[in-house]
């Protein structure tokens, strides 16, 4: 089987809103500068460890553990429990804008489009050391009947 995997360290981000500018009577629609960054160096990262590889080609598997920074106003109690995963984070940013960050980050990269992607396994939860984790892997067929 195979499979990329590989953890970007710092507080993950969620894929911002298209922002929207009007020059010389024309709009224009771009992405904002936290996110490139963000998705800038998550590209790197996959780069590094994809090396000389080529893009997956197929359908894919992804998993993505999003660990969220604990609040340095918690107390020591709840802080406790949120790295042992007792306490949920169900804050922002949303789940689903954290996980399109990465998959536009990978798209040239990783695989060839994220429309590869037709399985997706993606948390998020407090941890002491902020980041993301990713394996990609080639889908695995699932017998059934056809």
């Amino acid at each position: 089987m195979t499979a990329l995997v590989f953890s970007l360290n710092g507080a993950p981000r969620g894929k911002g809103r298209p922002r929207t500018s009007v020059r010389g009577g024309f709009a224009r629609i771009y992405t904002d500068a936290a996110t490139r960054k963000y998705e800038a160096s998550v590209r790197a990262a996959a780069e590094k460890v994809m090396g000389d590889r080529d893009p997956f080609e197929g359908p894919l598997s992804v998993s993505l553990r999003f660990r969220m920074p604990i609040p340095k106003s918690a107390t020591k109690r709840v802080r406790t429990a949120m790295a042992a995963g007792e306490i949920a984070h169900t804050g922002r940013p949303d789940i689903d804008n954290c996980q399109k960050a990465i998959l536009d980050a990978l798209n040239g990269v990783v695989f060839a489009d994220d429309g590869q992607v037709c399985r997706a396994f993606t948390s998020k939860l407090y941890a002491e050391i902020p980041g993301v984790d990713v394996r990609v892997e080639a889908h695995e067929p699932q017998g059934g009947a056809a």
